[in-house]
């Protein structure tokens, strides 16, 4: 089984990416599965319901280990034994260095220590989609905005600085997309790496 994962702040396009990737991958005969973080989980989504309620003040430490223990669960029923031969992430723990350690300013140390304990394998490859804060938020201007999705636009800098830098720091595995292009480039550019490691 093998992991690819799909980062980036809000309004980047992952969805459709990873839904295009899944059609693809199956046109091929492999056996997929999509997961979403937080969430796909019956524990996972309950969770979810509480990170992302805009009514809920959370203090960064209880999102960092309310995040993980999302996390931890779904690794336990959805990864560690799965007989598919992809598991595709729409978002996973690159997510919390970006969100909760540059984001919110938490100890990357303890959150890569976090990773270890709930046994997070590392993806085979991961698409940073990357595009400005402010385009990215003009992408999702009706939509309601979620607890986390509030944090103002400094935050959103910093989660995508973040990002950005883990892309300098992982360069084998963190593809940076530009996301400012067409649907179809951006998928025909993860169709490109795609190719090579699978």
């Amino acid at each position: 089984m093998k992991i690819i994962s799909f980062e980036g702040i809000e309004g980047v396009g992952k969805s459709t990416q990873i839904k295009l990737l899944n059609e693809y991958l199956g046109s091929k005969g492999l056996k997929t599965e999509i997961l979403r973080e937080p969430g796909s989980t019956v524990t996972g989504e309950m969770i979810r319901d509480i990170l992302l309620n805009s009514k809920e003040s959370l203090s960064s430490e209880s999102e960092l280990l309310l995040m993980f223990a999302a996390r931890a669960q779904l690794i336990h029923e959805k990864v560690i034994n799965s007989k598919n031969d992809i598991i595709l992430f729409d978002r996973f723990y690159d997510a919390s260095i970006a969100y909760q350690g540059a984001g919110r300013g938490l100890s990357i140390d303890f959150i890569e220590n976090l990773i270890a304990f709930s046994k997070c394998p590392s993806p085979l490859i991961t698409f940073l989609l990357d595009i400005s804060v402010k385009d990215g938020f003009a992408r999702k201007a009706e939509d309601i905005k979620d607890r986390i999705e509030l944090s103002g636009d400094k935050f959103f800098e910093k989660v995508r600085e973040g990002y950005i830098s883990l892309s300098k720091q992982y360069p084998e595995r963190i593809k940076l997309i530009n996301a400012n292009n067409s649907v179809e480039k951006i998928h025909q550019d993860i169709l490109k790496e795609i190719e090579i490691v699978i």
